[in-house]
């Protein structure tokens, strides 16, 4: 298979090994699973529990809830 996201050896963000691995919440990013967890935790802190922020193309803040 020459798909890029099952090729990659390494995560996009924290350069670990990916054994397991998942496509960013936010970004187009292959990440592991302990930074897709941060993402989940970043995703239950906005209060839309981040749907409007799906595919914004970098991680969002407390701060960006404020913004809207």
């Amino acid at each position: 298979m020459n798909d890029e996201f099952f090729n990659k050896k390494k995560c996009d963000r924290c350069s670990s090994e990916l054994n397991t691995r998942t496509m960013s919440w936010f970004t187009e990013e292959t990440i592991c699973m302990d930074c897709s967890s941060k993402e989940d935790v970043i995703k239950k802190s906005l209060t839309d529990k981040g749907s409007s922020f799906e595919g914004c193309g970098y991680l969002p803040t407390i701060n960006d809830e404020v913004r809207k």
